[in-house]
């Protein structure tokens, strides 16, 4: 197929077009380039790349020409970012999927698969989460991705363009972006200079930790499906405690001590691990990377020690 990348130079992005080219397929990135980290890789790699910006409708809908599928990865993703720029996020992730869904409808593309969050179910009202979870989103963000979702069924419904929606839970892996740094980037940065990571809270707060060659994976399988419309949770099925994964991050880099404390963050989600049965039985998804490998592959040859 001939597949355009949305936010192709980002970190999902990249590791995606890298999947997507192994399968086979004909690829090239949009990405406006504001906070890419891997646009000299897709270089070297002959990918080509429209620095375009997901709100500006008319610039998609020339680069969409010929394609025949989406994959849309072009966001903003900062929870706390999200709350002091509401309207920034409004306008990438909720206009930017209106915009990527309308030039998909002039051109023609036949599919779209879309990037969502487990930040759209908010609390969690059961363990593990499933799709027909409620959706009751807590953060900007989470709002956001969720009114996207919106924007994907009703144009399943109303133009028939193809749509699946894929939640991930917290993704991690090599060139995360330090900008939108997740508990791994933190307490990994910290390792890196010999220092015990800080565990906000007890440390009794659960995540469902996903690589991210395991999501790049989950891309193509929904690329590639016959789905019509449908959504997955991307995760492993796996909790983990955060202060268990601050203990099995100083054994790998060979910290000793324990991890430090501070205060808990306000309206953090106590516990959170994805139901992964639906990709499984319908997408033939399964995870491969275990967190301890996953890990591994993150340690620096040199710390700063």
């Amino acid at each position: 197929m001939r597949v355009v990348v949305t936010g192709g130079a980002g970190f999902i992005g990249y590791w995606t077009v890298r999947e997507l080219l192994g399968a086979g397929h004909e690829v090239s990135v949009v990405d406006n380039l504001s906070r890419a980290t891997f646009k000299d890789e897709l270089e070297d790699m002959g990918v080509p790349l429209q620095p375009v910006d997901v709100r500006d409708l008319e610039a998609l809908t020339k680069v969409f020409s010929g394609a025949d599928a989406v994959v849309h990865l072009a966001a903003l993703i900062s929870v706390e970012e999200s709350a002091e720029k509401p309207v920034d996020y409004h306008e990438v992730n909720v206009r930017g999927t209106l915009n990527v869904l309308l030039a998909g409808v002039r051109t023609g593309v036949r599919r779209v698969i879309y990037s969502s969050s487990a930040a759209v179910y908010g609390h969690p009202v059961r363990l593990p989460v499933d799709e027909d979870h409620p959706t009751r989103p807590i953060s900007v963000y989470g709002a956001t991705k969720l009114a996207g979702e919106a924007y994907c069924r009703a144009f399943h419904e109303t133009f028939g363009i193809q749509a699946v929606i894929l939640r991930y839970f917290n993704v991690y892996g090599p060139g995360q972006s330090p900008e939108y740094a997740g508990v791994i980037v933190r307490f990994s940065e910290r390792l890196a200079r010999g220092l015990p990571p800080v565990v906000n809270g007890d440390g009794l707060q659960s995540r469902d930790f996903v690589h991210v060659f395991d999501v790049a994976r989950a891309n193509l399988l929904a690329l590639e499906s016959e789905v019509g419309f449908g959504v997955y949770n991307v995760g492993t099925g796996t909790p983990t405690r955060i202060l268990d994964l601050a203990r099995l991050m100083m054994r790998l880099w060979g910290v000793e001590g324990e991890p430090e404390f501070a205060p808990p963050r306000p309206g953090d989600i106590r516990e959170s691990v994805a139901d992964v049965g639906r990709i499984r039985r319908e997408l033939r998804f399964e995870p491969v990377i275990g967190l301890e490998e996953g890990l591994r592959g993150l340690i620096p040859e040199s710390p700063e020690r």
